[in-house]
């Protein structure tokens, strides 16, 4: 009794959580200086400097449905005014999140919006995310970036299955994560003891009530639940691919990045990229030197049209000449808003994908040579 939407949420909480954020679902509704909110996903970017503050990101999500216009802008709107609203809360005493970092991430992440609160008191900067998979509204696009909201463009097949078929299976797993005699089945879950009794009822009212509401605290341990499911033998080629969707930027503007090799493949090519730059360094340069970014080369042989026809899907491979070894087979796919690209970028441009505080992948991307018989023929 899982609607798509929300698998999709947890989606991307799940891709979140894997690219830096501190994700997961409230289990309360955040208090603006107007009203309270229901927010379904938030993601927290400790990862700042000085003059600037926590990024809280709100996001939106919506599946692969069919462009709705009014539904796409309503969309966009409500996540806007939640926005606007919680701006308008921010304490005149400031008190920023990365003051309480004694604790963990899940700690810190249920200290912040586990309890019940009238009104939020940290101080931070909120954006809006909007993540789709298909078609988006073009007028929709249009109006969230004029407000500063983004709209980041999933793909629509994940590990090679349509998201509405991983829908279905999670469902279907989902609905054996209690046994004929109602006891939970998921051993994940049977290690946190004091909310096996919660998880035991919720999965309960799932599978009997056909119009059970999620409230906040139900919408949060369900994404506890989730996590468990992904490391099921039928859900881990979804998590395997989950975890291998990179949130990158092109031009200050997030896009997603799939890629086939281990993350620490990743890691790895950036720090060796590091090290052999700091080697060829004769001297310490002044801060007011500046000098060319080491990059790694792709070539982009295939762009294909998505279902939303203001999104390209940019399929690559790495360049192997002077390319860390780590990352010889690398390949995948990265999915950019027309809007992102102008003629001249489109044969050539830099994308940056964060990997831990600090260090980044930043890779060149170049069209493919086209053969010469197939030139002549042209």
């Amino acid at each position: 009794m899982i609607a798509g939407d929300k698998i999709f949420e947890y989606m991307v909480a799940y891709v979140l959580r894997n690219n830096g954020y501190i994700a997961g679902v409230p289990r309360r509704k955040l208090g603006g200086r107007g009203t309270q909110h229901q927010v379904g996903v938030i993601g927290i970017d400790l990862n700042n400097s000085p003059f600037s503050l926590n990024t809280v990101l709100l996001v939106a999500a919506r599946g692969p449905e069919l462009a709705d216009p009014d539904n796409d802008m309503q969309l966009v709107r409500n996540l806007k005014a939640t926005l606007l609203d919680l701006e308008q809360t921010l304490p005149s005493r400031r008190e920023l999140i990365r003051d309480l970092l004694d604790n963990n991430r899940g700690d810190l992440f249920h200290r912040i919006y586990g309890g019940k609160k009238v009104k939020e008191t940290l101080t931070v900067n909120y954006v809006g995310g909007i993540f789709v998979a298909g078609e988006f509204s073009y007028p929709a696009w249009e109006y969230a970036n004029a407000h500063g909201i983004y709209v980041v463009h999933l793909p629509e097949a994940i590990a090679g299955e349509p998201i509405s078929n991983w829908y279905e299976k999670v469902r279907s797993v989902l609905s054996d994560a209690l046994d004929q005699d109602g006891n939970v089945t998921l051993p994940g879950l049977l290690k946190k003891t004091k909310k096996l009794g919660d998880f035991k009822n919720l999965l309960t009212q799932l599978q009997q009530a056909t119009d059970f509401e999620l409230l906040p605290e139900h919408s949060h341990d369900l994404f506890t639940i989730f996590n468990d499911l992904l490391r099921t033998a039928e859900l881990s080629s979804l998590a395997r691919s989950l975890q291998r969707t990179a949130l990158a930027t092109i031009n200050g503007y997030p896009v997603v990045l799939e890629y086939n090799v281990a993350y620490k493949a990743l890691v790895d090519a950036a720090l060796t990229i590091y090290e052999r730059k700091i080697r060829t360094i004769k001297t310490v340069a002044t801060a007011t030197t500046y000098k060319p970014l080491d990059v790694v080369h792709m070539q982009t042989h295939q762009i294909e049209p998505t279902a939303d026809q203001q999104v390209q899907r940019f399929l690559y491979r790495v360049e192997r000449e002077n390319t860390p070894e780590s990352i010889h087979h690398l390949t995948g796919a990265v999915y950019i808003p027309n809007a992102v690209l102008d003629k001249r970028s489109l044969e050539r441009f830099r994308l940056k994908m964060p990997l831990k505080a600090g260090l980044s992948l930043v890779c060149e991307f170049c069209q493919e040579a086209k053969p010469m018989i197939e030139r002549v023929t042209n």
